[in-house]
């Protein structure tokens, strides 16, 4: 699903760092990425399987096992942009606290160069963004206040011969697995952007 070639980000970047320590730390920051982006994967696939399974039945029982799929897909999709940020910090020492990392503390830092500040404007704003302000938003919500059938309901609906799985997004409805590939498609033109600018500015 995702096209951003990240072992050749990889190849390209680790070029720019001769000392073994450094690679280390940077083939460790790419790997974390890496299995962050599969676990999104893995997730969706799970909630498609459960989809299947409860057969179009609106029981909190039979929709259980796809909200637990469905909070950790939020989680893991948000924690995907955190290690990119991590990558970002550590290639361009830019020393944030690895603590503090967030898109929020590089793009306030003061670091970024007009070419990420341009992208993060772009992705990570919720008014330029809504994708964004979903993932964002919403893994917050699940993880600091609500639960996930609380924050972000779902249910079967009948379209002529089939049932889907839908949930509401600022006021519009939206069908589970076709909204949660969008995320992945945010995800992986997000992460293709930052890595590209982030290998031409350790090339200058």
């Amino acid at each position: 699903m995702y096209k951003t070639d990240i072992y050749r980000y990889q190849k390209e970047i680790l070029k720019k760092f001769p000392k073994q320590e450094e690679q280390g730390k940077v083939l460790e920051l790419f790997q974390n990425l890496v299995f962050k982006l599969e676990k999104n994967l893995y997730h969706l696939n799970n909630i498609n399987f459960s989809i299947e399974k409860s057969s179009g039945k609106n029981e909190f029982f039979h929709l259980m096992p796809i909200y637990f799929e469905l909070e950790s897909f939020l989680v893991s999709t948000r924690s995907s942009v955190d290690m990119l940020m991590h990558l970002l910090n550590y290639c361009l020492a830019y020393d944030i606290d690895n603590r503090q990392v967030s898109v929020s503390s590089l793009f306030h830092s003061g670091q970024l160069s007009k070419p990420l500040k341009d992208i993060f404007a772009r992705y990570t704003t919720p008014y330029n963004n809504p994708t964004w302000s979903f993932i964002y938003l919403f893994r917050n919500e699940v993880v600091h206040e609500k639960s996930i059938f609380q924050a972000l309901p779902i249910y079967f609906k009948d379209v002529l011969d089939h049932s889907f799985l839908y949930f509401r997004v600022d006021n519009a409805e939206k069908e589970v697995t076709d909204y949660l590939k969008v995320c992945l498609r945010f995800l992986d033109t997000f992460t293709d952007r930052v890595l590209s600018v982030l290998e031409v500015s350790l090339k200058q």
